[in-house]
């Protein structure tokens, strides 16, 4: 709900005379103001706080730069700002209309025209928005105003450049939950596919009444949108196959805007088919604006803003609203319907910003299992080598002499002589919950459980944050070369935030193995199933239910083993090894790389019924459904 001005509100802003407070939050205010000619805006200025390093102000300048050139149709241009002001602004055209949530709340599910000219417009929206190097970031039903000939994308928050400026953000997972991507949930690298995800999630949202992976916790949330398949079952059918494609869990999967606009073609002139009550609300509105805009404290002006003179002015601030109220002896007001109105505007098209780089000391978020999967481990841990090696450790001295390879689960090993040591990111910890004493950037460092390893040393980090005990482990022989493992470990922790990327993009680590078939599809199969997987690490997922099934990566070798070749029907052939009575054991090579093969392996344990002939039967269907999800090998 709109506010009146404060005490210390401006009274102008620029050239734009302030009318009402429209909400305030952590980056600024947002204000409704009058420009010269009598148009609405909506005008966010930035907290002072935030401006005490250049960087941020650089960022501001950069982000507003980019979005200046969004122009689009479907979208609240910017109109004007100032970078240089004492607090920057940045002021956005006014749209008319009632926004979507609202439209949802009220009179949900939309008609098929109305979701379809919805889709239409976002998309044209999306279009105009990435093809100025940006995505949104945070596109939901709040942040669409359903004006009379279309939608519009307002909000525009959150939003960032798409590249690798050293001014863009760190890589935090923002963005409002229900309407997030997969990337968003896992913190994975954003691009404009993510926007698609989002669309997708909106449309439902529109057409079914329900976000497609609302949960009652935002936990719960994240892991539906990261691991779950929508309900799309009350989707019109019409709508279904084309919503689906935009809800692919696999961004490279996801349409294009223009792909989107190729299939569902053009809006029509006139008015959107909209539902009879949305088009009656933005009458009143407009009427309500007439009022508005004579009002004098809607017209008076007295300067253009810095960006008219080469942003090389400040704000004109004639004073405060108490010191106008001082002189004038009156309020400032505006006319009741005005709080109907403002609802529209949730600060309709404000600034482009990006997160600031966080002050020392403050939290940054955790790498996810997403970057782990991501990682190079053995370049996370060469960049984390000590000064020197510790005498003793059975390791040479010199690192050159080392030999670095990739190691089965997708880790590293890494040998000097007889001395030998793997790393294992983003897999089950399997060691004491009592630490060694030893921290490593306020994490406990853990050791083994004290059992007999022989000449070997175990360390290893939880970053699951969870109890979900998973992190990195290092196993190192000999035992003397504990110190060396656990400078190398706290070494890794520390640059944990700058996790190299595994240059080959396309390998089978970076798959989300709990994506490859949604729980709704393995519980007829071995259910009655828990809500979230028994085990989730970076390559393994595993549900338990009458039957327990296990699917997990592995960079094996070229030699092969005992199992035996089976056709899963559609030329896709794996290998099966049912030598245990009531487990049975499938491989499939998804690529093979150098002298390895990357593999998907599926175990189904029939822990109740132990019919070797129906395990086998269940893991084959289940097999077949995760190599259909696979992305295409490279």
């Amino acid at each position: 709900m709109t506010q009146p001005l404060g005490p210390d509100d401006p009274v102008m802003i620029g050239g734009y005379r302030t009318l009402a407070k429209l909400g305030a939050g952590g980056m600024g205010r947002v204000l409704l103001g009058a420009g010269p000619d009598g148009r609405l805006v909506a005008i966010k200025q930035i907290h002072a706080h935030l401006l005490d390093g250049y960087e941020y102000r650089a960022r501001f300048r950069q982000e507003i730069s980019a979005s200046t050139r969004v122009s689009g149709a479907f979208t609240a241009p910017v109109i004007d700002f100032d970078v240089d002001a004492a607090q920057p602004w940045l002021a956005s055209a006014f749209m008319l209309g009632v926004p979507l949530d609202r439209v949802i709340a009220e009179h949900a599910p939309l008609p098929v025209p109305a979701v379809r000219a919805l889709a239409v417009g976002l998309a044209v929206a999306l279009h105009d928005i990435h093809a100025a190097g940006l995505v949104h970031r945070d596109l939901k039903p709040a942040n669409v105003i359903l004006a009379a000939d279309g939608p519009r994308v307002i909000d525009f928050g959150i939003a960032k450049l798409n590249d690798a400026s050293g001014l863009t953000e760190t890589g935090a997972a923002l963005g409002s939950p229900a309407y997030m991507s997969p990337e968003q949930a896992l913190a994975e690298p954003i691009t404009p596919a993510s926007d698609i995800f989002a669309l997708g999630s909106l449309l439902v949202t529109a057409a079914t009444g329900a976000a497609p992976f609302a949960a009652p916790s935002m936990a719960y949330t994240l892991f539906n949108i990261a691991h779950s398949e929508p309900d799309l079952s009350r989707v019109p059918e019409q709508l279904r196959g084309w919503i689906a494609a935009c809800l692919h869990k696999d961004p490279r999967q996801r349409p294009t805007p223009g792909q989107l606009l190729d299939h569902l073609g053009r809006l029509p002139g006139g008015d959107a088919p909209w539902p009879a009550p949305v088009h009656e609300s933005i009458r009143a509105q407009a009427g309500q604006l007439s009022g508005i805009v004579a009002s004098p404290y809607a017209t008076q002006v007295i300067s253009r803003s810095g960006r008219h003179a080469g942003l090389a002015t400040g704000t004109a601030r004639p004073g405060t609203v108490a010191a106008l109220r001082a002189r004038r002896g009156r309020r400032l007001g505006l006319v009741a319907g005005l709080a109907v109105l403002v609802l529209t505007l949730v600060a309709a098209g404000i600034a482009v910003l990006v997160k600031p780089e966080p002050a020392a000391g403050q939290h940054l978020p955790e790498p996810g299992l997403a970057q782990l999967r991501a990682a190079d481990p053995c370049a996370w841990a060469r960049q984390s080598l000590p000064a020197s090696v510790p005498d003793g450790s059975g390791f040479a001295a010199d690192t050159s002499s080392w030999t670095w390879a990739q190691g089965d689960e997708f880790g590293c090993e890494v040998k000097s002589g007889d001395a030998s040591l793997w790393i294992k990111v983003g897999e089950s910890i399997n060691l004491a919950s009592t630490a060694t004493g030893a921290t490593a950037d306020g994490f406990p460092i853990l050791a083994d459980t004290g059992a007999a390893y022989g000449d070997v040393c175990y360390r290893g980090v939880d970053l699951s944050g969870s109890g979900g005990k998973w992190g990195i482990q290092f196993q190192v022989h000999p035992s003397t070369s504990c110190v060396l493992a656990q400078q190398i470990l706290s070494g890794m922790i520390t640059t944990r935030h700058r996790i190299p990327v595994h240059p080959d993009r396309a390998t089978l680590a970076e798959v989300d193995p709990c994506a490859l078939i949604p729980r709704e599809q393995l519980d007829p199969l071995i259910g009655p199933l828990p809500q979230q997987p028994t085990t989730v690490t970076a390559h393994t997922c595993v549900w338990d239910g009458t039957d327990s099934v296990r699917t997990d990566f592995e960079l094996l070798g070229k030699s092969g083993g005992s199992s035996s070749p089976v056709d899963l029907g559609d030329g896709v052939q794996a290998l099966i090894d049912d030598s245990d009575d009531g487990v049975c054991y499938l491989d499939y090579v998804y690529r093979t790389v150098g002298d390895n093969r990357e593999v998907l392996n599926l175990i189904v344990d029939g822990l109740q019924s132990g019919d070797k002939t129906k395990v086998c039967a269940t893991a084959e269907t289940i097999m077949k459904t995760e190599i259909g999800r696979l992305p295409k090998p490279k």
